[in-house]
């Protein structure tokens, strides 16, 4: 693994930064760069001249093979393999981080991240699926020490629900032990929004409240699963309906009923990808699916607002299904060529991967139909690993597709293939 992202040096037979489908062919058969990154050259020939790899999963796609179920074993040790690497560079994560070669901004840099900004809550997040079903208490233990050391207090913004998204992990946690610590200060805050709420514009234009409310669709991963699990916990309906209430203000906003995909915000109503078609982010629709997979298991099951989820999760999941690339992936823009989008991206892979067995682990999505797409996507997302567990090709902080890299990462990517490795073990381990 290049030990210095700043540094660009090159991996797997290309230089990162390059925008390319590089690889090389031996006896006709095309081999994508990240599989000679994770086998080996001569080995991976080897490997698919023999059958021994039932997907070889192509940037190029020039090859699109037939998809080996993993054993759960195999998809708990890279999992594992992925949140050890993660909780070992914690302290300097940092040096880790992709900066785009194109549009560098304010938070473009190689600073440690806050301990309660939303990178680190969609990384907790992950962590605490992950926790479920790792059989060790270290994972647990991680997250407590996060909690322990910022008091269990949500981030600076009252509104943002960027600030919110710690809250996460932290009802999660009280769930399990009861510490009253854990929940005091969310709900302290929530009751405080409830009493002070702001009711302005969504429009992504000054001086309205779309950072004050849920503006933007990746705030829909943010919040909307602390306010529904303070409910589930309290049994007061007052944060559901207020859930509910701004979900919808989000929702006729920017859903796309022809589509059935959200637009990352009003701004970008009039813009297309390169072929014409409507520009949606591939990580902004994650953030969706993934926080709906987060927070359908909290509605009441009585509850009449809950069909409006399942039924907007099931819409989600068909055009998801849709707009996979051959090669296991989902381009930036979900419905641009592939060919304008020749680099992987493995965030908003990683939630698709996760939203899509959850689905299915809980009887939403049919199995035959969607159990392909899944393994599929979790074949693309191994080649993605490093042998010291880094996963590699995560977008960097954006609103819109952007780059990617090979040898860097971002901690909201971990999170979300933390939370995919966590569905798929138990999708593989129920036959």
């Amino acid at each position: 693994m290049a030990g210095d992202c700043e540094k660009r040096q090159e991996v797997g037979g290309f230089f990162a930064r390059q925008k390319n489908t590089a690889g090389f062919s031996a006896d006709g058969i095309f081999v994508s760069s990240p599989l000679l990154k994770h086998f080996g050259v001569v080995n991976m020939v080897e490997k698919l001249k023999s059958g021994m790899v039932m997907a070889a999963v192509c940037v190029g796609l020039n090859v699109c093979a037939a998809v080996q179920r993993p054993t759960p074993d195999s998809v708990k040790t890279v999992t594992q393999k992925v949140a050890d690497w993660q909780i070992e560079t914690f302290d300097e994560h940092g040096k880790y981080r992709a900066i785009p070669g194109n549009t560098v901004t304010q938070w473009h840099n190689r600073e440690n991240y806050h301990d309660l900004v939303w990178h680190m809550g969609a990384l907790y997040a992950g962590m605490y699926e992950w926790s479920t079903i790792a059989g060790d208490p270290k994972y647990t233990g991680f997250l407590k020490m996060i909690g322990e050391r910022n008091e269990w207090k949500l981030h600076r913004r009252p509104y943002h629900a960027d600030d919110h998204a710690v809250g996460q992990f932290y009802l999660s946690l009280y769930e399990e032990c009861g510490d009253a610590a854990m929940l005091a200060p969310t709900q302290q805050q929530f009751d405080w929004i409830l009493a002070n709420p702001k009711t302005g514009s969504l429009e992504w234009k000054k001086e309205t409240d779309a950072h004050n409310r849920w503006g933007w669709c990746d705030a829909l991963f943010m919040a909307p699963p602390v306010w529904v699990r303070l409910t589930k916990i309290t049994g007061d309906r007052k944060y559901l309906d207020f859930m509910d209430q701004e979900y919808h203000a989000t929702y006729d906003l920017l859903w796309d009923k022809e589509d059935h995909l959200f637009w990352r915000d009003s701004s970008y109503f009039e813009k297309r990808e390169k072929n014409g078609r409507n520009l949606y982010w591939a990580r902004g629709n994650g953030w969706v699916f993934g926080g709906l997979a987060l927070m359908i298991p909290d509605l009441p099951n009585e509850w009449d607002g809950r069909a409006f989820y399942t039924s907007l999760f099931t819409q989600m999941a068909e055009s998801i299904k849709n707009c996979q690339r051959p090669d296991g992936t989902w381009s930036m823009g979900l419905l641009g060529d592939v060919k304008d989008y020749p680099n992987w991206e493995t965030s908003g892979t990683s939630f698709y991967a996760f939203g899509l067995a959850w689905g299915i682990n809980n009887g939403l999505l049919d199995r035959e139909t969607y159990e392909p797409i899944v393994l599929k996507a979790w074949e693309a997302l191994l080649q993605c690993v490093t042998p010291e567990g880094m996963l590699g090709w995560v977008q960097p902080v954006g609103a819109a597709p952007g780059e990617s890299f090979a040898d860097c990462t971002e901690v909201y990517g971990i999170g979300a293939f933390l939370a995919a490795g966590s569905e798929v073990y138990k999708l593989v381990s129920n036959n």
